[in-house]
């Protein structure tokens, strides 16, 4: 039998919110890429980072090599090993995160520093097929253009 003692708490907890329940971990949202990030130009050429303080170039790709391997977060930061990736002048460095405005990047095809940044360019290739890197004003050019791709 429904007693007041009885009645009034479950009618309390009714409209307050429900049972007392245990709540379940909501999961974040999924990275926005992860893997290799290839130009458009020569998809077998890979960005290449560091530690921090490396400058970033490009490279041939390789399989199992961590300086090659990106993340960028749901909130646009772009990271390396657990390190972040930022603006240094023309030239882009591994960072420790500081998840300021300069380590939020924009990836839609280029990737650009900012909403209305510039966009990092593969300049030149060495003899020893070592790419510069820099910031440049964006454009459709395909040394301008990146695409993820996950290698495993």
């Amino acid at each position: 039998m429904l007693t007041r003692g009885v009645l009034v708490p479950m009618v309390t907890a009714a409209i307050l919110g429900g049972w007392e329940t245990s709540a379940a971990a909501v999961p974040g949202p999924p990275p926005l890429l992860q893997g290799w990030i290839v130009t458009e130009r020569n998809p077998s050429r890979c960005l290449t980072g560091g530690p921090v303080g490396t400058v970033l170039t490009t490279a041939p790709c390789r399989q199992g090599d961590d300086v090659q391997d990106f993340y960028q977060t749901s909130e646009g930061h772009f990271t390396n090993d657990g390190n972040c990736v930022e603006p240094d002048g023309v030239a882009l460095r591994v960072a420790k995160c500081t998840y300021t405005d300069d380590q939020e990047w924009w990836f839609t095809g280029t990737l650009r520093a900012g909403e209305n940044g510039k966009c990092v360019t593969e300049t030149a290739i060495d003899r020893a097929g070592v790419g510069t890197v820099r910031l440049r004003t964006c454009s459709d050019k395909a040394n301008r253009k990146w695409r993820n791709h996950t290698p495993w």
